[in-house]
């Protein structure tokens, strides 16, 4: 009898693409809103988790989300500002800017 838990799903962009970019935004559509049905948008950045590498040798990262977004230039926008944040290098920098436009009450 096998008790290990099964490996979290991929992240939809990352199951996408295959392979993921890291610190490149990218605007992925999400579901719609449940109360009127509209579409919505997000941004999301994979970044590096730390200098450890998988088993395979690849860089572990993190996925970190912006806000989801009824208008999809918004999105974009997001995006955009979390590459500019990210070529900076500083991960905790991508994560502040996150927490910041999920606390603003921009749609």
């Amino acid at each position: 009898e096998d008790r290990r838990r099964p490996s979290p799903a991929k992240p939809a962009a990352a199951a996408e693409k295959g392979e993921v970019e890291v610190n490149k935004a990218i605007v992925v559509e999400s579901k719609a809103r449940q109360s009127t049905g509209e579409r919505t948008w997000r941004a999301e950045i994979q970044v590096p988790k730390s200098s450890a590498h998988n088993y395979d040798g690849k860089v572990r990262t993190m996925c970190i989300r912006g806000p989801l977004r009824t208008d999809e230039d918004q999105a974009h926008q997001d995006a955009k500002d979390l590459n500019k944040v990210a070529e900076e290098g500083d991960v905790s920098k991508v994560k502040a800017l996150a927490r910041d436009m999920l606390n603003s009450k921009t749609t």
